[in-house]
């Protein structure tokens, strides 16, 4: 595993975000990191990316009814759906968490699961009880493409408060009348969402050693 000491290069960083509302500010606000958008699951992702580092940035699921959306989540761990557990980063992954702590962003690094689909009401539950914080859809998968990896996830929704699994396919969500109140919430919050996971990003590199 690497040790926290070992160097903090942005030169060595690919940021991957699944969608284009998870990528746009992180072109806005570190336009001189390499981005790659790779689609939910890494779908639209043909190659692994060129950088011996990726972060995978973007929102996450809650699994603690404790977490409040907007909390950042930075995992130590990140699990499949099999139970393997894969270890991130632990350089890139400490000097996130200081970021985030230094804008003032709830932050935890419990571990996070990564799911083939959007995990729901009895499933959060269930992946509460064994320990992790939150899900997304791409950590562990990059786990296994890359030498380190690191993830900057925001809570979207939680066990209180959940979203449609109709969104994973957002444009048939927001044509369907059943979701327009639910699409209201998401505009108003994704882009908030979605600028402080970039945020954590823009505020790490300044103190990573290297003038960028």
């Amino acid at each position: 595993m690497p040790q926290e000491h070992a160097a903090l290069d942005p030169d060595d960083v690919t940021v991957v975000a699944a969608m284009a509302n998870e990528a746009r500010p992180v072109r806005r606000l570190v336009p001189q990191l390499r981005l790659l958008r790779a689609g939910i699951g890494l779908a639209d992702m043909h190659e692994p990316p060129a950088t011996p580092v990726a972060f995978s940035v973007g929102l996450a699921g809650g699994f603690d009814p404790r977490l409040a959306p907007g909390t950042v989540v930075i995992p130590r761990e990140v699990a499949r759906e099999d139970g393997v557990m894969l270890a991130c980063d632990v350089a890139w992954s400490a000097a996130l968490e200081r970021a985030s702590m230094r804008l003032g962003f709830p932050t935890v690094t419990l571990p996070m699961l990564s799911a083939a689909a959007l995990v729901t009401h009895a499933g959060r539950a269930t992946w509460f009880q064994k320990g992790f914080a939150a899900a997304d859809m791409e950590t562990a998968l990059l786990a296994g493409m890359v030498a380190r990896v690191a993830a900057v996830r925001v809570i979207l929704d939680t066990p209180l408060h959940e979203i449609s699994p109709a969104w994973v396919n957002p444009r048939r969500a927001a044509a369907d009348p059943r979701n327009w109140r639910e699409a209201a919430w998401l505009a108003r919050w994704v882009p908030r969402y979605t600028k402080r996971a970039a945020q954590v990003i823009e505020a790490c590199l300044p103190h990573t050693g290297k003038a960028v």
